[in-house]
């Protein structure tokens, strides 16, 4: 039931959060050739696109999960689904993650 009408709810919201955090790196990468940024814009910037990774490999491993053919997931259902994967992806990525946030902060970051 994911293909209503041509809407997948898990693809727009992940497709609208990875808009968002490439405006966010890019914003912070050309306001860092301009100006330095400070370090919590960057910090943030770098776990926002973590999460967005987190999210991916989230939502890929739980379509690996085979669905029941007793009780079909509703759209409520996968919207749920899809909103919780994200709020998991956000802890993961501000709790430190896979360390992929610290390697793209230390990279952006401006040297002293």
């Amino acid at each position: 039931m994911a293909d209503l009408n041509g809407f997948d709810p898990g693809i727009s919201i992940a497709q609208a959060r990875a808009s968002s955090a490439d405006r966010s790196l890019a914003a912070l990468a050309s306001k860092e050739r301009k100006e330095t940024c400070t370090d919590a814009e960057l910090q943030e910037a770098s776990e926002q696109f973590e999460s967005l990774l987190l999210n991916f490999m989230i939502r890929e491993m739980r379509a690996t999960v085979p669905e029941s053919s007793l009780l079909p997931r509703s759209m409520a259902e996968e919207i749920f689904t899809g909103m919780m994967d994200e709020k998991i992806a956000g802890d993961m990525a501000e709790s430190g993650g896979i360390g992929l946030s610290r390697l793209i902060f230390d990279q952006l970051k401006p040297s002293e």
